[in-house]
């Protein structure tokens, strides 16, 4: 595994892992600026960067500091990012809970007997619709354990609602999707105006257009498996363990080749010590690893 420890590197990686992850504040993206006016090393060790994720010598910020002139390269993510395009980011000022990366928390269901487990990087809010009361995730994964005697439960997650009357299950949003699982007894999804039915040891995914995958046979213990402080991949393409794994650290992890994404990966992550996963992954899948700091890691085939 190759690292790269200048200072003036590891500053590149950090705006341009920052930047890549769309969580970047305007006070951020005012700081960039004026980081890369400084010094005409820190455009170069940025385009450095962007051409490791790029694949190409598309971006050239060399001849202009002003950031308005990058709009017109065009042809990669990086200067899309730095014309303008960023994207609205919802930090919900006035969600109850709130996990920083890495960190998994348990806290009791608002108006139920149970509990609730939250996933690392995940914002939550408590909610009613005036006849129950419910939790609303904005992003990331929380599992219920719900005993239905005060009544049904709810959860909703972008344009969908999971209704409880009593059982234990889980309910992911991440990427515009949102999967829900069914850990014991049924659950009832509703979405786009219909309802749908999750059994028991089920999961479902909706998206914005509906349901993007019907209800289906899954395992709870290995999907689950991060209330235990264990990730399980058992077959699963490489680009989605990176996926996975981004969830629960900082910064991104980057992969060069589409074969090299779509490679399958058995392996059980420990998360207190998943900062050791990549450098494993190096061995067993015979590739080179690059790790610009703690910010930035590429994975390109030897």
């Amino acid at each position: 595994m190759n690292s790269l420890r200048d200072p003036v590197s590891e500053q590149a990686a950090y705006w341009f892992a920052l930047l890549l992850d769309g969580s970047e504040s305007e006070e951020d993206r005012q700081k960039f600026a004026q980081w890369v006016a400084q010094d005409p090393a820190h455009p170069r060790a940025f385009s450095d960067i962007e051409r490791l994720w790029s694949g190409s010598s598309s971006l050239d910020f060399t001849s202009s500091t002003h950031i308005g002139r990058r709009a017109m390269l065009g042809g990669s993510l990086a200067t899309i990012l730095l014309a303008g395009g960023w994207g609205a980011y919802r930090y919900h000022p006035l969600a109850d809970v709130r996990t920083q990366t890495g960190q998994r928390r348990e806290i009791s269901i608002p108006g139920q007997r149970g509990r609730s487990i939250v996933a690392s990087n995940s914002i939550l809010s408590f909610v009613s619709d005036g006849r129950m009361t419910g939790v609303e995730i904005h992003q990331g994964e929380a599992w219920f354990e719900h005993e239905g005697d005060d009544g049904a439960f709810f959860v909703r997650a972008q344009n969908g609602r999971t209704l409880s009357t009593g059982g234990t299950f889980d309910v992911a949003a991440y990427d515009g999707a949102v999967t829900v699982i069914a850990e014991t007894n049924p659950l009832m999804v509703d979405i786009a105006g219909g309802r749908h039915i999750v059994a028991e040891g089920n999961a479902m995914t909706y998206d914005a257009t509906g349901v993007s995958r019907s209800a289906h046979p899954v395992d709870v213990q290995s999907a689950l498996a991060w209330r235990q402080g264990q990730l399980v991949f058992m077959g699963e393409p490489l680009v989605h363990v990176a996926t996975v794994l981004e969830r629960w650290q900082l910064g991104k992890i980057v992969i060069m080749s589409g074969a090299l994404k779509r490679r399958p990966v058995t392996l059980v992550v420990d998360l207190d010590r998943s900062r050791d996963v990549v450098p494993v992954l190096a061995d067993v899948l015979h590739v080179d690893v690059m790790r610009f700091t703690d910010y930035l890691t590429v994975i390109r085939d030897v």
